[in-house]
């Protein structure tokens, strides 16, 4: 980050560090936002690709994707020193190396190698021996859906490796960034499993120019751990003689110094294994180079907002067919009901204006970076107004090519206990 009183040559020295191979992400103003153990530096999205040469005027360029802090240039202050001593920064409590400017013709293409060199991580440089590997250790309790989130990760194109031996890992990281990012399970019942092991090699990563590293802490409560447990009827791995509701308080003891240092803590209490994948897919799926995903989910405000939501909407001001008794039993997706919320006056302008939202907002979360955004319709019951909302949204985003999923919380939740044969579970009020 270059920074320095208004005339002092910050866009200038940029140009001259572009033609040498550095991107641009943002010019007269940087947003800098704290993620986990590191800074992260973005553009303000009306300056995107943008620059200003003095003489010239706006110049446009590829605009560059957010990137990881790794030094700061004072052009105030004039370096004087052949071998300067190390100096540093605190910004928002992260401790970052802070260079003067030398004014030197080769200054420029100093920065670049410097930047190139390892000295610190940064993702400006474009040449490939400048790529950065990224690497996820995915941790918790036994029991917290790590294997869920691993598999996950692994669709989402990531190379996941579970329970590999920890002095393992620093020589399958040998040799420079791999073609894809990283995923890595440890936990107890890896052999040489070690809490303190585990943070030391996670803070060697962040010392590492080389590599960007997230640890990934999936957290349960303990009463919902023994529930799992009981209905796997699994033993303990800390508890191979005794009940398994021991081995869960000594592990979650264990690990809590890790839980205490992750940069990412996700508690699967109330996750059901497709919205613990839903949420892997919006914190990591980023990282392959996947499409935006659109997700477009129903649900009843009896039972609570579907985790991982973006954006919700409320449809119960929209004519209720639970009051037909003909319908009362459709849903959403049945014809009859359809046309029936479509009656009422206030559908067709709700969707219209609903869809053109959606459509606005996609493309600059897109352009941001973003890889999934949730949209959630709730009516009363979760059976009708709102699946229809959202049959009728999903379909008009993916007529613009957007890739959409949809799902409907309350009617798998009555599918299921149909299965079951435990009447009640849909009841009520529906909407």
């Amino acid at each position: 980050m270059i920074r320095g009183a208004s005339g002092r040559g910050k866009s200038g020295l940029a140009l001259e560090m572009m033609a040498r191979g550095a991107v641009l992400v943002a010019d007269d103003r940087v947003i800098v936002e704290r993620r986990g153990a590191h800074l992260w530096l973005s553009c303000p999205a009306p300056l995107r690709g943008m620059i200003e040469a003095r003489g010239i005027g706006l110049l446009r360029t590829t605009p560059g994707h957010p990137v990881r802090l790794c030094a700061v240039l004072d052009l105030d202050n004039v370096e004087t020193a052949r071998m300067p001593q190390r100096r540093e920064i605190v910004l928002h409590g992260q401790r970052i190396p802070l260079l003067h400017h030398a004014g030197t013709p080769t200054f420029p293409a100093a920065l670049v190698q410097y930047l190139r060199s390892g000295r610190r991580n940064s993702p400006l440089i474009t040449d490939q021996q400048a790529r950065t590997q990224r690497v996820v250790l995915v941790t918790g309790p036994s029991g917290a859906g790590r294997s869920t989130a691993i598999n996950a990760l692994e669709d989402f194109g990531y190379e996941a490796i579970d329970n590999i031996p920890l002095r393992l890992i620093p020589r399958l990281l040998e040799g420079g960034a791999l073609a894809r990012p990283v995923a890595l399970g440890v936990d107890i019942r890896n052999r040489d499993f070690s809490v303190q092991r585990l943070i030391d090699l996670y803070r060697d990563f962040g010392q590492d120019p080389r590599l960007d590293a997230q640890l990934l802490y999936l957290d349960c409560t303990p009463e919902v751990l023994a529930r799992r447990y009981s209905e796997t009827r699994r033993r303990h791995p800390l508890a191979p003689d005794e009940s398994y509701t021991s081995g869960i308080a000594r592990e979650i003891a264990l690990l809590e110094v890790a839980r205490g240092v992750a940069d990412i803590l996700v508690d699967t209490s109330e996750l059901s294994p497709h919205d613990l994948r839903t949420r892997m897919e919006n914190l990591f799926a980023d990282a392959t180079g996947q499409q935006l995903a659109v997700s477009v989910q129903s649900f009843s405000y009896k039972r609570g907002l579907p985790q991982g939501l973006d954006w919700v909407f409320d449809c119960r001001f929209l004519d209720n067919p639970h009051w037909d008794p003909d319908l009362r039993g459709l849903t959403g997706l049945d014809a009859a009901v359809q046309a029936h919320v479509r009656r009422d006056a206030r559908f067709a302008p709700f969707v219209d204006q609903l869809c053109a939202l959606a459509l606005f907002v996609l493309p600059a979360c897109k352009e941001e970076g973003k890889a999934h955004l949730a949209f959630g319709l709730g009516c009363t019951g979760g059976q009708h107004r709102s699946v229809t909302v959202a049959e009728t949204l999903a379909r008009s985003l993916a007529e613009q090519d957007w890739q959409v999923s949809c799902r409907h919380r309350e009617l798998e939740r009555r599918g299921l206990a149909a299965v079951a044969s435990q009447p009640g579970d849909v009841g009520g009020r529906q909407g």
